[in-house]
């Protein structure tokens, strides 16, 4: 590919868009260093490779590389025989760490070959160098660990121990009465790395010792008093030791690391081209990519320029199959030069294996892009603005075949109009029967001419607001465009006058036919609107039916259930009616054998008249009071159960009952699964079994029908399958998640998706909790190695 059309159409921005998206420092090199590529099976390659990724990052499941460093000039080195630092080492022991876990992160994933088949170049083995360096090194790399030695040990307690005493002696002359006076200060300070004191100059005599160093001043001196010299030199030796000791450990380790170099090598390479491939997946996912088809034509469908604000970004169409030229006109800022720019930008980003921004894309794999683009101006090389476009064109006639892009912006322009149309048209003729395809841009009617009766070749327009007077960035094939260049002069402000005069000098048929074109251009944009508006109304139509077919099912299903809930009520109130039935009549024909007993008493009362008979009398009154009691109430119950078991209906909330066997009689104001709640007279609530309670027809009778009241909700039919949770905080992640259940469980949705990355796992549980709490969520599971969460919704 030309190094200068890569940079006409702005591909190293975008190459440090991706740099940005990548975790680790090999994945930002290979971004940077990423070139689009001419071999049809590369390109294939890189694309599955990103939708790979695209798949890995849609579950959450991407590997963590952001401790992966560029240890591949340190491995280089240790093997060729140099000591590393310790910060050497520690990022070499992060470095394999991450490297390794990534690769057991995606064969625990299980769906990406591809990836998975890179990550086999990382060698497990390198697990024990990083736990040997883990075990030596600290965790910030600034220096070995005491344990990673027996002798390092020791000697690193031994050196505290000394400096302890040293210091302590040293502090202890410095409070001497008889010396303290001759100090200029009462601390102990180093020189020359040994321990000393402050002594005045005056008072030089004062303390034996060794001096080391003075003052500027030369009124201090800095005296190692004799008294600690062979505790210091002790000491010294101790230190020279430990850095022996120190010495020795980092070439045992950097041994460790040259011999394993080949493989730390084969390591940086793969984690590099897995971060490249995740972070061509997080763009292309960003700008919503689409997927390429590789094939001879060119199709793009809602393509958009990635360095453009998406928000203001308008999308464009190119439909080109086949065509071998195109030929661009429209206004001045209309959006011609974008459209080239967003072509070329969509084959480059293809080769290099992203995703352009694009609903729809078909492609070819092109072997060269050539690009004229742009004020070829140069001073320093006394070139003119035609100069530059001519040296520019003779190179790309020399290196265009036939898989070449070639995109030319205002082609031979800069020039007297006449021969600078003649000359556009014969390259323009000579590409398109040598390049696979030629696009340019003019205002030259001439070749826009040539254009519309040539075959292999077609005009296109960038579209005007005859109501605005404003481009509207639209490109439209199939016919050519008109420069509008007066209304466009008289909207930035030239004066009227000016702009009237001009059109006095316009040839009539060329007014006439720019007339024709912008009628053209306008009835076009009606018939566009038109289209729009009766493709959106279908939509919404297409939306509404099916959410109305949901609600039916789901209504018919609701019915169903409430049906075989009343099914299952009435038999478990038939099987209760019939039992108490049963025991009524026990009951009953208890109490008819106590009345016979009773009888029984009174004929033996009239037979004696003793006090004994008297005391049975009054016993037989009582029982007799009390079994007449308990039989009107069973024959009151005999009579309820005795009524068609066949009409009974589920009670609920608001229906009028009574509990004859029981005294109550009220209103239902709540129903569970074996009791229901009544409300009395006075107000007092009380809990009853269901399968004592009768409707009451007297109060039914009685009641006053109320108004129905019809309340009307309205479904959203819009709403979101997916939530991504990462990044906020445990509360808003609940608040967030129950709103979002409900707008799913209301648009009719029967399972959502519930992304919470693996993290610390805060997030994760929180949304555990939140769904099992919910009442509208029927189950939830795991997926996505844990990233997410599948959630089902019922009604």
């Amino acid at each position: 590919m030309d190094a200068r059309a890569l940079e006409l159409l702005e591909l190293p921005a975008i190459l440090e868009r991706l740099a940005a998206a990548t975790a680790s420092e090999p994945g930002q090199a290979e971004a940077l260093a990423l070139a689009p590529s001419d071999d049809p099976g590369d390109v294939t390659e890189r694309q599955r490779l990103t939708t790979e990724a695209v798949a890995l990052l849609d579950h959450a499941a991407e590997p963590e590389l952001g401790r992966v460093r560029e240890v591949r000039p340190a491995a280089e080195l240790a093997e060729r025989g140099s000591t590393l630092d310790a910060s050497a080492l520690r990022a070499i022991a992060s470095t394999v760490e991450q490297a390794v876990a990534a690769r057991l992160a995606l064969e625990a994933f299980g769906e990406t070959p591809g990836l998975a088949a890179i990550a086999d170049a990382i060698d497990p083995r390198l697990r024990s160098l990083a736990e040997a360096i883990d075990r030596a090194v600290e965790e910030d790399g600034s220096d070995l660990r005491d344990g990673a030695s027996p002798a390092l040990r020791r000697l690193r307690r031994e050196l505290r121990e000394g400096r302890a005493r040293l210091t302590e002696r040293l502090q202890r002359l410095a409070r001497d009465p008889a010396l303290r006076e001759h100090l200029q200060d009462d601390f102990v300070t180093t020189r020359a790395g040994r321990p000393v004191l402050a002594l005045r100059a005056s008072a030089r005599g004062s303390m034996p010792g060794i001096v080391h160093d003075s003052s500027g001043s030369g009124q201090t001196l800095f005296v190692e008093p004799f008294a600690v010299v062979e505790d210091s030199n002790r000491l010294r030796e101790a230190e020279s030791a430990e850095r022996d000791e120190v010495a020795r450990i980092l070439r045992e380790l950097s041994a460790a690391v040259g011999s394993g170099a080949d493989r730390l090598v084969a390591l940086v390479e793969a984690v590099g081209k897995v971060d490249l491939a995740v972070a061509c997946g997080t763009l292309s996912r960003a700008w919503r990519g689409a997927q390429v088809s590789i094939g001879h034509n060119v199709v793009l469908r809602g393509a958009r320029h990635p360095l453009l604000d998406p928000a203001v970004a308008v999308p464009i169409d190119l439909e080109l199959g086949d065509l071998r030229a195109l030929v661009i006109s429209g206004p001045n800022t209309g959006g011609k030069t974008v459209a080239l720019k967003t072509l070329g930008l969509a084959a480059l980003l293809h080769q290099c294996g992203l995703r352009p921004p694009a609903d729809e894309a078909a492609l070819p794999v092109f072997d060269a892009l050539l690009a004229d683009i742009g004020d070829e101006q140069s001073i320093a090389m006394s070139l003119s603005t035609f100069s530059g476009h001519v040296r520019n064109l003779v190179a790309i006639l020399e290196g265009a075949g036939d898989r070449s892009l070639v995109l030319l912006d205002e082609v031979a322009a800069g020039t007297d109009p006449v021969e600078g149309a003649a000359l556009a048209q014969a390259l323009l003729s000579r590409l398109a029967h040598q390049a696979r395809l030629t696009v340019a841009t003019s205002h030259y009617p001439e070749l826009r001419e040539w254009a519309s009766a040539t075959a292999g070749v077609a005009n296109a327009a960038t579209g005007f607001d005859p109501e605005t007077q404003e481009p509207l960035y639209r490109v439209t094939l199939g016919r050519a465009g008109t420069s509008h260049a007066l209304r466009i002069a008289e909207r930035l402000g030239l004066p009227a006058d000016v702009v009237e005069d001009a059109r006095t000098h316009v040839a009539p048929e060329r007014l006439r036919v720019a007339e024709l074109l912008a009628e053209a251009e306008a009835a076009e944009g009606q018939a566009a609107e038109a289209r729009e508006s009766a493709t959106s109304e279908h939509a919404a139509a297409e939306r509404a039916r099916a959410a109305a077919e949901a609600r039916v099912a789901e209504l018919e299903q609701e019915i169903e259930r409430v049906r075989a809930s009343a099914q299952a009520e009435r038999e478990k109130a038939v099987l209760g009616t019939e039992r108490e039935l049963a025991d009524a009549r026990g009951e009953l024909e208890a109490l008819r054998d106590e009345i016979r007993a009773a009888r029984k008493l009174e004929r033996d009362r009239r037979r004696a008249s003793t006090p004994a008979a008297l005391a049975k009398e009054r016993e037989r009154d009582r029982r007799l009071g009390a079994a007449s009691e308990r039989a009107a109430r069973a024959g009151r119950a005999i009579r309820d159960a005795d009524e068609p078991l066949a009409q009974m209906a589920p009670l609920a909330a608001g229906d009028p009952v009574v509990a004859p066997e029981l005294g109550v009689r009220g209103t239902i104001v709540e129903v569970g699964r074996e009791e229901a709640v009544v409300v009395g007279r006075g107000g007092l609530r009380v809990r009853v079994p269901i399968a004592r309670l009768r409707p009451d027809r007297d109060a039914a009778a009685d009641a006053v029908p109320e108004q129905a009241v019809t309340i009307r909700a309205t479904t959203p039919t819009d709403a979101p399958d997916e939530l991504d949770l990462r990044g906020r905080t445990a509360q808003e992640a609940r608040e967030t998640l129950r709103a979002f259940v409900d707008t799913a469980a209301l648009a009719g949705r029967f399972e959502v998706r519930v992304i919470h990355g693996r993290g610390t796992g805060a997030i994760r549980s929180a949304v555990r909790d939140e769904l099992a709490r919910h009442p509208l969520v029927v189950s939830h599971e795991s997926e996505s190695a844990d990233g997410a969460t599948l959630v089902r919704l019922g009604g």
